[in-house]
């Protein structure tokens, strides 16, 4: 059992400098004399949630508060969806760690680049390359995709400065795209847009083929303006995602000077997360005392219902 939050345990130093600081107090109204009273009125109210166990350190809250420009309702929402789709879909978010997906990183499927685009966001660079659709589902890539995700949610420079996708789709296959059911296309979509506490700045498709129109065409009806103003259709050229990231940084195969692959040490260990999926909803005793499931406790709450079970 989880000892409660003490201030002794949770000593919070700023690791931003000074000029993504002062990015966070323009663009996220983060206020350095207000930032802990901020976390403290988040952590109260996800702690009065009946059936959630909820983290609580300051690091953690930080990253959905500034997802959501320390808004306190719309980061109340915010966290209380990262749980509710923990729980929704078991069939990711259930023993969640490197090891599950260990087959999809071997792949070089995700790569994350060393280096930072012009804006400061972290950049992720997405390839079907070697994906092989007998061995293994969609579901793997976008587990492992989550998993990338929350580990880089960690850097507080990536909380305020924001995520950059780039998606290489050269060798996307009709077999490839026929995985994308709109169950999946769904949950993708809703789980980058409104259950993840990152800021998407940029979504890059690059020496995108035919069949990727039909892709797009099954998430685009689950994309909000926000999202599809920061999509980004390259074809064969690569003068404007060079334009917000010197191709000093990037591989060859998006026109750098980098080899492919070239960063692999970023999920080494499955501890995080092993401790992370020790939160979440619990089940709880009603009058009656019966139990419940955590899908009804989600239910009661208003929670319920935003995510099912995938259907892939």
């Amino acid at each position: 059992m989880f000892k409660p939050y003490t201030k002794e345990e949770d000593s919070y130093t700023c690791t931003l400098s000074l000029e993504v600081q002062q990015k966070a107090k323009r663009e996220l109204n983060e206020d350095p004399k207000t930032r802990l009273l901020e976390v403290k009125s988040l952590r109260t109210r996800l702690q009065k949630v009946p059936g959630l166990l909820p983290r609580t350190d300051v690091k953690f809250l930080l990253r959905f508060l500034r997802a959501r420009k320390f808004d306190q309702e719309r980061t109340f929402e915010l966290a209380k969806r990262y749980y509710d789709i923990r729980m929704q879909s078991p069939e990711i978010f259930n023993d969640l760690k490197p090891t599950r997906v260990r087959h999809v990183f071997a792949d070089d499927f995700i790569e994350v680049l060393k280096h930072r685009n012009n804006e400061g966001c972290r950049v992720i660079i997405c390839r079907p390359d070697n994906w092989d659709t007998s061995r293994y589902p969609l579901i793997d890539f976008l587990t492992a995709l989550y998993l990338v995700i929350a580990k880089i949610a960690e850097e507080e420079d990536t909380q305020v400065c924001g995520v950059h996708l780039i998606s290489y789709l050269e060798k996307l296959t009709f077999k490839h795209a026929t995985q994308i059911t709109p169950g999946t296309a769904k949950f993708f979509v809703s789980t980058v847009q409104d259950v993840l506490p990152m800021r998407l700045k940029r979504f890059d498709f690059v020496k995108q083929p035919a069949i990727w129109d039909i892709v797009f065409t099954a998430c685009k009806p689950f994309m909000k303006s926000k999202l599809l103003s920061r999509i980004v259709a390259n074809g064969d050229m690569f003068e404007k995602l060079h334009a917000v990231m010197s191709p000093e940084f990037l591989p060859t195969d998006l026109g750098g000077q980098l080899p492919p692959h070239s960063n692999r040490s970023l999920l080494a260990s499955d501890t995080q997360f092993e401790e992370d999926n020790k939160f979440g909803f619990v089940k709880m005793n009603v009058n009656s005392g019966n139990s419940v499931s955590k899908s009804r406790d989600a239910d009661m709450q208003g929670l319920g219902g935003t995510f099912k079970k995938l259907e892939i």
